[in-house]
């Protein structure tokens, strides 16, 4: 290195940060817009709801000063603590059971399913793309219209599925009006968004070098020795990823179940329609905050204990 380079080196580093921020204002103008948001809509509002959780909050109190008092830990015990028949214990503990119950389940059929509906839309066959479209399209249906859409369809009296049922001779489905019949109808329903998971399965075979399967063939591998031992070793990276949203995405449910609570009852409870419930039909917002962070906290711990234990993701020589 020239003693002008080491110079003009030492020089940058010397520099005010002011001068350095001066220089670079053109990406910190364009990081602005997603630093204010992450700001305004996602640091500001955790603070507020757990200063809110530590709390207990009085929303008519006339005074802004006199609206949060009694700081401690109380809502958190009231979720912890039984009262009478169970009390919020009984109702938060059967939450989270009917929220991890449908989340494992989820899981593994979305998954499962996606990735096997993935391996026949990147077979190179003439008019596949239809297809592609055709299965991507019900997850273009927002959620909660969606739920309601499929809450008319599975209607017990006079839905189309029973109208079917019917014609056939055979006996009508109770779907969401029977406790033990909930979930089966839950599952059933998220068959047709797979879509959304076959898109990103796709998108990761598309970058399966192909080099990789011509010497398969060569070596006279067969279809399954090839998917074992090529695709999917190649894509845990998307799989990784998958696994990690799908998991928070059963885990925070709501929008796709809270309509179903007039029907199905505490079936549909999951932990996110009971922070619903604690904040707008209740009132009780500290509690509704208590219960948020406790899901977070959940959250954190499934998260940081699938990258600890991630040693089988692949991510390329390069990384």
């Amino acid at each position: 290195m020239s003693e002008t380079t080491y110079n003009e080196k030492v020089r940058k580093l010397k520099k005010p940060f002011w001068k350095k921020v001066w220089e670079d204002y053109g990406g910190l103008l364009y990081m602005l817009p997603v630093l204010l948001g992450i700001v305004c809509f996602t640091i500001i509002p955790m603070i507020t709801s757990l200063n809110y959780a530590f709390h207990d909050y009085d929303p008519y109190a006339f005074e802004v000063s006199e609206q949060l008092t009694n700081f401690g830990f109380q809502n958190f015990i009231k979720i912890f603590t039984p009262g009478e028949k169970g009390g919020e214990l009984e109702t938060v503990m059967y939450s989270v059971f009917v929220t991890f119950r449908f989340t494992i389940l989820n899981v593994g059929i979305g998954l499962t399913g996606s990735y096997i509906l993935a391996l026949f839309l990147n077979q190179k066959t003439k008019g596949i793309e239809a297809f592609r479209v055709v299965y991507y399209l019900p997850c273009l249906i927002p959620g909660v219209a969606g739920t309601l859409l499929w809450l008319d369809i599975t209607t017990v009296n006079g839905g189309y599925i029973n109208l079917i049922l019917e014609i056939l001779h055979l006996p009508e489905y109770t779907f969401y009006e029977e406790a033990e019949t909930v979930l089966p109808t839950l599952l059933f329903v998220s068959v047709f968004t797979f879509g959304g998971n076959a898109v990103m399965w796709l998108a990761q075979m598309k970058n399966v070098p192909t080099e990789l399967y011509e010497s398969a063939d060569l070596d006279g591998a067969n279809y399954f020795h090839k998917l074992f031992h090529i695709t999917i070793p190649q894509t845990t990276s998307m799989i990784f990823y998958l696994l990690i949203m799908s998991i928070i995405g059963g885990l925070q449910a709501f929008g796709n179940v809270y309509p179903l609570v007039s029907v199905a009852g505490r079936e549909v409870e999951f932990i996110g329609v009971k922070i619903y419930q604690a904040a707008y039909e209740s009132g009780d917002l500290s509690l509704a905050c208590a219960l948020s962070w406790f899901l977070f906290v959940i959250i954190g711990i499934l998260t940081a204990f699938i990258f600890k234990t991630s040693k089988w993701v692949y991510y390329g020589e390069e990384a």
